[in-house]
């Protein structure tokens, strides 16, 4: 017994040592946090409507112990993006169908409204070179909204108007993932604080958008 205790203790520390010092000199990941806030204007004459505005707001980290050679980093980022919803209205005239012509039209006047909105969320990878250019691209997690609008007039013979209608609203709604790439310059200006201009294209609903946005990061 006074010989299988110290060979039992002296075994066990040998098995839990590796474990022991591994945990020791385990150390935390070598990372730096950023938070990104952009204003954004987006292009989106591919969809039929105008420019508009709209928010990016993103969180990421650099993962220093990355080493890429010439003073570049890498960093992961995810982010919401909020564009705002952009609108078209449109006129026109057309006959009057049977039922239209038993309430005593002539012709009918079309007034349109029609509306897109795109929102959701970004997930990507940030690579930055010490020239202060950066190139980025990933996956836009979004959800796509056109909504149509319609009033009829039906008019008489003499144009004046018969009754006005308005027709419920209408809409079309998908959810998807969107490649996207860009490229950008960070500019210091103080002590952990940059200034960020970028362009990126979107390739959403089998057509391509481009935004521009420009605005802060701050980094720990």
């Amino acid at each position: 017994m006074k010989t299988i205790l110290p060979l039992t203790l002296g075994l066990g520390a040998a098995l839990l040592s590796p474990f022991v010092h591994a945990e020791e000199e385990l150390a935390p990941p070598d990372v730096d946090f950023y938070a990104e806030a952009q204003m954004l204007r987006a292009d989106l004459a591919p969809y039929g409507f105008d420019t508009t505005d709209g928010l990016d707001i993103r969180l990421g980290m650099w993962l220093n112990s990355l080493d890429l050679g010439g003073d570049s980093r890498l960093g992961l980022e995810a982010g919401f993006l909020r564009q705002s919803k952009d609108s078209i209205d449109s006129e026109f005239v057309r006959a009057p169908t049977v039922s239209e012509q038993g309430a005593g039209a002539s012709s009918v006047r079309i007034n349109e409204e029609d509306s897109l909105e795109i929102n959701g969320f970004t997930v990507g990878v940030l690579w930055q070179t010490k020239r202060w250019v950066y190139l980025k691209g990933g996956a836009y997690i979004y959800d796509f909204e056109l909504e149509n609008r319609q009033q009829r007039t039906l008019l008489d013979n003499n144009g004046d108007t018969v009754v006005s209608l308005t027709e419920a609203p209408s809409s079309d709604s998908q959810s998807g993932i969107a490649p996207y790439l860009g490229v950008g310059l960070a500019i210091p200006v103080v002590d952990k604080l940059t200034v960020t201009a970028d362009y990126r294209q979107t390739q959403l609903e089998s057509e391509n958008f481009g935004t521009f946005g420009i605005g802060l990061r701050f980094t720990n």
